[in-house]
């Protein structure tokens, strides 16, 4: 795969070798020609040390934790900014970050690489999850349009399943320690109107709406039966995406742009039958979660403006740019959306529908304890989910969990 280089200027660090640390899943064959043309670019050597997915994150904070000037360069996920953030592991970039970049980067994209004030990344597959629909399932009920409430998606499944189109309508993933269990409690606990914490930092998600939602998730598996039992088992958006593919289900949730998968006859047996739409709406509108990632310098590197100038490169509008038009990769600034050649693509991505939903995302807290508090989340629900506990009961014992995390780490 060819990239054209963006710039025929001279070099400036062509005796600097950077290192980044990636799992086999990252280094695509768009990606390693983006890294390429960025050599080319700047003059950099980039040296990729790839680790299983599972150890990333160990060993990154390993070096980190250690002062050790390990890593030049990481992503970094929303979830865990605050954390890296505020333990000085990341290298402010205030002073590089114009104020043509700032107001170029789309608004959820700058929180994934924005804390406290604090510019700590630019974006990277600034992503959020899309409502995906089986149109033809939907009009082989009798319906012509998709479901526009959360009444209306429980209505409208059962009778998918009642009609004998599709068992289990609804697909989740709600296997044991998985993310997607805390970002699905999140959007519900929104879409119903209600907030995790109040303005203080108190937990509330054991009151009013956050019992309300743990109880809907309870009720769609065990009541309505319109999720399969077996996604508390489940886990990967791939996974989703697949069952959807294989005719097993109506709706889902998924991350970035997977039309350009499910809707390409050659990957898809069932090309052409799925579409975008807001997500349901409840009391509290329509809502879905972001899940902005980022490119960081570490604060530990002993060459951060070279790590600066390869970022610019890698993570700014050209670069993402083509890890969209290869990819499909949500690209996280304003002009990149407004690029012809992207605006084309997007339109077989969702178009319309896909970034009216951008203007209604939700995000998880930022907590300098999210991950510990994000576990307490996916432990509570998957009691409840798998009838050991009540949601009060669920949800009263993460409240004193979190309060318990809030005076250890102080805040």
């Amino acid at each position: 795969m060819e990239v054209t280089p963006a710039s025929a200027a001279t070099p400036r660090f062509t005796d600097v070798t950077l290192t980044l640390i990636d799992n086999p899943e990252g280094q695509t064959e768009a990606q390693i020609a983006l890294q390429k043309r960025c050599e080319e670019q700047t003059g950099i050597q980039l040296n990729v040390e790839v680790v299983p997915h599972e150890q990333v994150r160990a060993k990154l904070l390993a070096a980190l934790s250690a002062k050790l000037p390990t890593y030049d360069l990481f992503y970094v996920d929303i979830i865990d900014l605050p954390q890296y953030a505020a333990a000085g592991y990341t290298y402010p970039l205030d002073q590089f970050v114009t104020q043509q970049m700032r107001a170029d980067i789309l608004p959820f994209a700058e929180k994934g690489v924005t804390y406290d004030g604090k510019w700590m990344g630019l974006p990277w597959k600034a992503e959020w999850m899309s409502f995906v629909y089986n149109k033809k399932m939907l009009q082989d009920a009798g319906y012509d349009h998709p479901p526009r409430t959360w009444d209306e998606l429980i209505e409208m499944s059962i009778t998918l399943k009642q009609k004998g189109i599709v068992k289990y309508p609804m697909v989740f993933s709600w296997g044991a320690n998985y993310e997607q269990i805390t970002v699905d409690y999140v959007m519900l606990v929104k879409s119903l109107g209600g907030e995790l914490f109040d303005a203080q930092g108190n937990p509330i998600f054991n009151q009013g709406d956050g019992v309300k939602a743990l109880q809907m998730m309870y009720d769609m598996m065990h009541v309505y039966e319109i999720v399969d039992p077996a996604a508390i088992t489940l886990i990967g958006g791939g996974k989703r995406r697949d069952i959807m593919m294989a005719g097993q289900g109506a709706f889902v949730f998924l991350w970035g742009t997977p039309l350009l998968v499910m809707n390409n006859p050659e990957k898809s047996p069932r090309a052409g039958e799925f579409d975008i739409a807001l997500a349901p709406a409840g009391p509290g509108g329509s809502y879905s979660v972001a899940g902005p990632m980022g490119w960081a310098i570490s604060a530990y590197s002993r060459n951060p403006e070279a790590a600066w100038e390869f970022l610019q490169c890698i993570a700014g509008p050209e670069g993402e740019k083509f890890m969209f038009l290869q990819e499909g990769a949500p690209p996280g600034w304003k002009s990149v959306l407004e690029d012809p050649e992207v605006a084309m693509k997007l339109k077989e991505a969702g178009g319309d529908a896909m970034l009216q939903q951008a203007t209604f995302l939700a995000l998880r807290p930022a907590l300098p304890y999210y991950s510990e508090w994000s576990a307490g989340v996916q432990k509570a629900v998957h009691e409840v989910l798998t009838k050991q506990k009540m949601p009060q009961q669920a949800l009263d014992d993460l409240a004193i969990y979190t309060r318990e995390l809030t005076a250890k780490y102080g805040q």
